[in-house]
């Protein structure tokens, strides 16, 4: 029976197609699913003796690497080598590669060049030449091609990939005084590539895991990459008689193995087959990776375990796309005694797989397992036992004990574990006079995929000088721990203590601002879908000194106001005040300057402003007659009988004569 199972097997594997490949796994632990070889685009990487080969787009740099030629060239020189070692196990087919390198030709009319592209494999070596209406290269950008046909050939893992590029002649065309031809690579602008068809990895499938009516069904990748595979591919699905598996899989690793493991809820109950496919992205433009196999499965309707699959091993980190982080930081500065004390209260709340491993982690706390990360191995038993770890549940014990340790292995923890730079989020440790670690679940014990929340209550005495409230806390990581983060920062002081000459440094991705009030000042520091790498530093200056303090610049602000406004009184006394009250409009001004929290010497300078534009305004004002404003005197008016424009009477006098002011004739009064 086995051995026509076997048989059927193989046959099946030798008809369909090499991408997907239906096998039956009904005896079998792990059946192999994929992949033979397949097109894939290799990206050149690396500066001088750092050169490689990388199928993952994403490890492209922003900057582009060169080399730059800048005479003729008539012997044959090397212009580059690149390899990828280690090159997957299989058969590589009969087909024809393509290299393609990014070029620019400066201050010449164009460069007539006679290269080879040489592809070895193990000790194969296969080549191509400039074809002669491609050899001449002009002024400009574009791309220099190569099509080099490869021959079928075995590979067995320890097989490299390298790439060379030589010129045998170089001849500018009416080259200038800086006639330059340059190769480019290594960046999204300049995506050089060599496109292949080579073995990428093994896809197997595990026998599925069967716990009251969940189905856990797990997927081997095996690649020369490990991790990277998983991390930096464009995307994994499992879909179970033709239905996508939704939720998020759980990731383990053992060297260059990663397993992906998914729950499946929809099982009928009882016995049943069901067809299981698994599709892996490896890169965007390229056919995706599938294969298939069916199992005979029997659930029982007891309600499963947790819904999550439990792997035996640490479990992974990241997925390759991150996690989502929530960090919430609430700062007071006040006086204890003759010192600043800074109070933090940092809440950071984690979810998806770095809050899967941290409490995957907390269930093994005091596990002794070598093969566990040092981060977790760091963590003793302490007062937990063997009955409560490995539980698939967090006890209160296993929670109390992480706890009480975190306060000394904080700094690990988070650096090394969550990738998290301790001393630009929290401050340093060892700076601390009191320190206070709370952990909160949010409501759920089970090891599954549900956000924890740490909390960190810190005390520290500082100095008067400047320092910084936080800054990128983020470690950059091969795969990155963090597919983005939201910070929300507020900072205040009371009335006798002052956040003085707080700046946002580096970054426009945050929202800042910088309020004060008499009883404080306040720094609020905003920022959602932050990438991991943005830089960003907030500083301030933290004093007591009574000049800088929101209450005595307060009262100092308003006396200037009142003083240079009384002496702009003084100044008008004997003149018209109608300006100088319009010009109470400045005081919102230095208001504002005082609310948005500007420093001592933009409040002075606003003061110094406004008196002087009060003062000039109180001298140029005009004078009053006898301490009484001059009025028009009014006179009556009468009309003149020949235009009717009204002319004033400005005397009593009669008879009175006067020229009319419309039409110049003589008026004459005679009573």
């Amino acid at each position: 029976m086995r051995l026509a199972l076997f048989l059927s097997v193989l046959l099946t594997a030798t008809v369909l197609i090499p991408m997907t490949n239906p096998v039956s796994a009904d005896t079998s632990d792990e059946v192999l699913v994929c992949c033979d070889a397949s097109p894939v685009e290799l990206y050149l990487l690396g500066s001088d003796s750092q050169r490689k080969l990388t199928p993952f787009i994403s490890e492209l740099g922003d900057e582009s690497q060169s080399i730059a030629v800048e005479s003729s060239i008539s012997s044959q020189e090397s212009l580059g080598r690149w390899m990828m070692p280690d090159l997957w196990q299989g058969d590589i087919p009969s087909s024809t590669w393509t290299f393609s390198i990014a070029y620019t030709v400066e201050n010449a009319a164009g460069v007539q060049i006679n290269a080879t592209a040489t592809v070895n494999i193990g000790s194969k070596s296969f080549s191509a030449q400039t074809d002669p209406g491609s050899s001449f290269l002009a002024q400009g950008s574009g791309s220099l091609t190569f099509e080099i046909d490869v021959e079928s050939l075995s590979t067995t893992g320890t097989s490299n990939i390298e790439l060379e590029l030589e010129a045998q002649a170089i001849v500018f065309s009416v080259p200038g005084a800086d006639a330059k031809l340059e190769f480019l690579w290594g960046s999204e602008d300049d995506a050089s590539s060599l496109e292949a068809t080579i073995p990428l990895l093994d896809i197997l499938m595990l026998e599925p895991e069967i716990e009251g009516s969940d189905v856990y069904l797990g997927v081997r990748l095996d690649s020369p990459w490990g991790l990277t595979t998983l991390a930096l591919a464009e995307s994994i699905t499992l879909r179970v008689n033709g239905q996508e598996v939704t939720g998020d899989p759980i990731e383990t690793a053992s060297g260059d193995t990663v397993r992906v493991t998914w729950t499946w809820s929809d099982a009928e109950g009882g016995v049943e087959t069901i067809g299981v496919e698994v599709e892996l992205s490896f890169q965007q433009d390229q056919p995706s990776l599938k294969g298939s196999a069916s199992f005979e499965i029997e659930t029982f309707d007891t309600g499963g375990g947790t819904g999550t699959y439990y792997p035996p091993d640490e479990p992974l980190r990241t997925d390759g796309g991150g996690s989502f982080l929530d960090v919430d930081i609430r700062m007071n500065l006040d006086t204890d005694g003759k010192e600043l004390a800074l109070e933090r209260v940092t809440t950071i709340t984690v979810d998806d797989e770095i809050a899967f491993w941290m409490r995957w982690g907390m269930d093994h706390i005091g596990d002794d397992n070598p093969a566990l990360s040092s981060m977790l191995r760091a963590f003793s038993a302490g007062a937990v036992t063997d009955e409560d770890r490995v539980s698939r549940f967090i006890e209160p014990v296993e929670l109390s004990e992480f706890e009480r340790q975190l306060v000394n292995l904080a700094p690990l923890y988070l650096t090394a574990g969550l990738g998290l730079d301790s001393d630009e989020l929290l401050g340093d440790f060892r700076a601390f006079n009191e320190v206070k670690i709370e952990v909160d679940l949010n409501g759920q014990n089970a090891v599954i995929n549900h956000p924890v929340t740490i909390r960190f209550s810190t005390v520290e005495w500082i100095d008067e000088v400047q320092m910084k409230l936080v800054s990128k806390f983020t470690v950059a990581q091969p795969a990155p721990l963090w597919k983005s983060f939201t910070l929300e920062l507020e900072a205040s002081s009371t009335f006798t203590t002052s956040l003085y000459k707080s700046s946002l440094r580096e970054s426009d991705a945050f929202e800042f601002s910088v309020s004060r009030m008499p009883w404080g000042d306040k720094v609020t520091l905003k920022g959602e879908g932050i990438d991991q790498n943005e830089e960003f530093s907030l500083t301030v200056i933290p004093t007591s000194n009574l000049i800088h303090t929101p209450f005595v610049l307060s009262i100092l602000t308003l006396l200037g106001t009142i003083g240079a406004f009384m002496i702009g009184l003084g100044i008008s006394r004997n003149r018209q005040r109608t300006y100088l009250y319009f010009e109470m409009i400045l005081i919102p001004v230095i208001a504002f300057i005082f609310i948005f929290g500007y420093p001592l010497q933009f409040i002075g300078g606003g003061l110094l402003m406004m008196s002087l534009i009060w003062w000039i305004t109180a001298f140029a004002s005009p004078r009053l007659a006898n301490g009484i404003t001059r009025k028009k005197p009014v006179h009556p008016q009468i009309p003149c009988p020949a235009c009717q424009v009204m002319n004033a009477v400005t005397t009593t006098e009669r008879p009175h004569r006067f020229a009319c002011d419309g039409c110049q004739r003589t008026i004459k009064l005679v009573a």
